[in-house]
């Protein structure tokens, strides 16, 4: 006899919304010998996030030209090198760390970019004058010109920014002409690249952990749903006994567990008996 059991968002069962758990109806439910489940469907929205305080990737240095040290913390988020780039441009404008030109555009003087021909990310620094050109409006809270022309730069702290940016630790920028530096490694820009189901009634002997299930790739942007629908029947055997409950773990390639911020999500079991 086979049976389709669904969990979604009332079965959610701790914190972080990552595991789920299925109270069998009659209060037990017995699986006989050779029994097996697998997964039907999932879906589930791309809602975890990929720089976080407990991933140790949120924090950096970066030091103006006149030698001020700024630490920054990202707020826990979901980000592009683009949106960290942003990020730095509102900082400037905030800790007067820029200038208006000649046409009304602001002039900022270190950019993160995503050099996708070298799949790798890239730091533009740019020197700061030491008067305010012609033509050009300094900010109300300028912080002041260099002594010499020099630009900025850049720290990267011995933390896990170094995973998401491909940068060496280190402290990269300043001098008097604009240059640029490549990340030396490839930056990994979410620790979830993809998702890795588990269930306490699974036995898989010939595998570690035992108890998967099933796994698929993390597809799609964040915000939107990762809809997953095996192409086969993919069945793995469960322990026979007796069960009160069915319990469904989330986690990343890595088998660590990950923080699903949108629990709205449903997954959708067989299980033959």
């Amino acid at each position: 006899m086979s049976y389709n059991i669904i969990l979604n968002s009332t079965n959610v069962n701790n914190s972080t919304n990552s595991q789920y758990k299925f109270n069998f109806i009659t209060g037990n439910f017995t699986v006989k010998e050779g029994a097996q489940i697998c997964v039907s469907q999932i879906q589930i929205p791309y809602s975890w996030f990929n720089i976080t305080q407990n991933y140790t990737n949120n924090k950096f240095n970066i030091i103006d030209w006149l030698g001020t040290v700024y630490n920054i913390t990202l707020p826990d988020g979901f980000y592009t090198v683009a949106d960290i780039n942003n990020f730095l441009e509102i900082y400037a404008i905030n800790n007067g760390l820029y200038l208006i030109n000649n046409t009304g555009q602001n002039v900022y003087y270190l950019q993160l970019y995503t050099n996708q021909q070298y799949y790798s990310n890239q730091l533009l620094f740019y020197p700061v004058p030491i008067a305010l050109p012609v033509g050009w409006v300094a900010p109300a809270n300028w912080v002041g010109f260099p002594a010499v022309t020099t630009a900025p730069q850049f720290v990267v702290l011995n933390n896990n920014f170094t995973i998401y940016s491909g940068f060496n630790a280190g402290t990269y920028g300043g001098g008097p002409t604009p240059s640029s530096v490549l990340s030396q490694n490839v930056p990994l820009g979410s620790n979830v690249n993809s998702l890795v189901i588990r269930c306490n009634l699974v036995s898989n002997p010939v595998g570690f952990p035992t108890d998967i299930v099933d796994t698929f790739a993390v597809e799609g942007i964040f915000g939107a749903n990762i809809n997953y629908e095996p192409k086969f029947e993919k069945w793995v055997k469960i322990k026979a006994g007796t069960y009160n409950n069915l319990v469904v773990d989330i986690v990343d390639q890595q088998y660590n567990n990950i923080d699903i911020i949108d629990k709205n999500l449903t997954i959708s079991l067989l299980l033959k008996n």
